[in-house]
């Protein structure tokens, strides 16, 4: 446990700093190593997508392109993170980066579209 306690501030720091702002993404949040990166519409007035246009599953789908596993939560568009707990700072850089790669290929699916 002593790691995730050493870990856990980089993780949460890393995913929020890197996402938080993002014109989709609605609120960064977690404990420790465990997260969850929720996606909306209009995140400054909280308002969610769609439910038919499966954000979530878009964009765990991208991400596992991009080499990483997250869950697409069944409440909302919400990716769950809960990697084990011997993760190390350059494996949590992987994750962050191939979230944030991932986020930014669904936000342009969507805007594309006209969802956005």
């Amino acid at each position: 446990m002593e790691h995730v306690r050493d870990v856990g501030p980089y993780w949460q720091d890393r995913m929020k700093a890197e996402l938080a702002g993002h014109p989709i993404v609605g609120e960064v949040r977690g404990v420790g190593i465990l997260s969850a990166v929720e996606m909306m519409r209009d995140p400054k007035q909280r308002i969610p997508f769609e439910p038919d246009l499966q954000v979530g599953v878009r964009t765990a789908a991208a991400l596992f392109e991009n080499g990483v596993i997250g869950r697409a939560m069944p409440h909302g568009d919400i990716l769950g993170y809960a990697p084990p707990l011997i993760i190390t700072r350059k494996e949590i850089d992987i994750i962050v980066d191939a979230t944030v790669k991932s986020v930014d290929t669904t936000y342009r699916a969507l805007k594309a579209e006209g969802a956005v």
